[in-house]
This record gives structure tokens, C-alpha cells and sequence, in this order.
């Protein structure tokens, strides 16, 4: 609910062609539905020779997934929807900026989202055994935390990385638990020389032993855990 009016806010301040906000708040509800059941994440991209950034959705690496899949498609940087398996790359199959502008509630703008991907409801194969359905809460509000930075502010003041191959050596040099089998990854925040790295469980990777998740079961908001990640990067 935090995130939702959070985004009602961006929506009534900034213009979706200015920001990177409608493509995260997206995934982030992609995420919510189907990261746990199905084994799905959003991860961001940014390939600098083609000029083609946004958020592909894949498969986690876990029992049930092979080790390397294509993405299904992705969120555009602003917020349109590519399904990459009735379409392409650069097919802008769902154009949601424009109905954004217009004023589309915001339920609508998520249900069309989410139903241009065309998942089943429920995953044909069960994923009880594996990390990211036993852990997945921890991982979905670690990444409501990155939409809600992203929400307030431009990819120019903050970048945010959550994809493995942007993470691997940061995670292998600052987590313990970088072997750990079905590692659920993390999040890279960065402003300027200033970095912020946590766990996808919500372990922030620093001296400190603060945890996300642990303060969120403790009764912190989303904002104030977002706050927290952004006091971090001032210091």
C-alpha cells in the first residue's frame, strides 16, 4: 500500500517520459505475484553498445529452472511492456506511457501489465523446495524498498542494479553467504562515489548487521526503510 501511494504521488509530480518510476513500480508488482509461486525476477539491464536499458523478466537459477534461460521480456525504461515470446526486443508490445498520461487508474495500468506476460496463474511445476518460494517476502520487499527510491528519484541522481552479472564479484567480496546454494542476489544502490549494497534476503552487506527484513518485521514502513538506504549513501 506504501509503494501504491507513493506511486500516486510520482504520477501527480513527474511525467513518466522524465523517470525511471512506472517501469519500477511495475515490477515491483510483477514481483509481488510472481517471484515466490512462479520463480520469476525482475532484473535490470543496461546493455551501453545497443543502447537498450529497462527490466527483463527471468527465470530464478533454482531446482526447477535450468541453469540459463531466455529473459520473457521486459519494462522499457519509462514503462512500456515487451512479451518477448509472442514478440521482440524493441517491440513495444504495451505502450503504458501513454496511458499513464492520460490518466489510466493505476489498477488498470497493473493488471494490463501483468496480463501482457501471460503467466498461469499457477506454476505448472511446484517450487516448495526451493530458496525463492521458502525466502521470497524478504526478496519482494527488498525490492519495493529499490521502487520506492526510484520513485523519488531521477536515474541520473540514483542508479539501482539488482542483475547477477552486475553483482556477482561485489557479492563474492562483501557477502558470507556469497556461496550459499540459490543465493537470492541483491541490490546495488549508487549516488555519485557512494555505494550501498544488500542481499536479496535484506542483510545489508556492511559492518552495521542491519537487515531490511529483520526491521520490517520489527514494524518498520517502507519508506523509512528506503531512508534508511538513503542516509546511507550520504554519509
Amino acid at each position: 500500500m506504501e509503494l501504491s501511494s507513493r506511486f500516486e504521488c510520482w504520477r501527480k509530480l513527474k511525467g513518466p517520459e522524465n523517470s525511471w518510476g512506472l517501469a519500477w513500480f511495475l515490477a515491483a508488482e510483477f514481483s509481488r505475484r510472481f517471484y515466490s509461486s512462479h520463480g520469476l525476477v525482475p532484473w535490470v539491464i543496461a546493455h551501453d553498445g545497443l543502447g537498450y536499458y529497462g527490466i527483463e523478466i527471468n527465470r530464478v537459477r533454482c531446482g526447477v529452472h535450468a541453469e540459463t534461460s531466455e529473459p520473457l521480456g521486459r519494462f522499457t525504461m519509462f514503462g512500456d511492456v515487451e512479451n518477448w515470446r509472442s514478440g521482440s526486443p524493441g517491440d513495444h508490445g504495451l505502450e503504458l506511457i501513454d496511458q499513464c498520461q492520460r490518466g489510466v487508474p493505476t489498477p488498470e495500468l497493473i493488471r494490463a501489465s501483468v496480463a501482457h506476460f501471460e503467466q498461469v496463474p499457477i506454476p505448472t511445476k511446484s517450487h516448495l523446495s526451493c530458496r525463492h518460494k521458502r525466502w521470497g517476502s524478504s526478496y519482494v520487499l527488498s525490492f519495493e524498498v529499490a521502487a520506492y527510491l526510484a520513485l523519488q528519484y531521477e536515474v541520473q541522481d540514483l542508479t539501482i542494479w539488482n542483475h547477477p552479472a552486475h553483482l556477482a564479484q561485489k557479492l563474492k567480496a562483501q557477502d558470507s553467504k556469497a556461496s550459499m546454494k540459490e543465493h537470492p542476489g541483491g541490490f546495488l544502490f549508487v549516488r555519485q562515489d557512494r555505494e550501498v549494497l544488500i542481499a536479496g534476503d535484506g542483510r545489508i552487506l556492511d559492518d552495521s548487521g542491519e537487515d531490511l527484513w529483520v526491521e520490517y518485521m520489527r514494524g518498520r514502513s517502507i519508506s523509512e526503510l528506503a531512508k534508511s538506504i538513503d542516509r546511507r549513501l550520504d554519509a
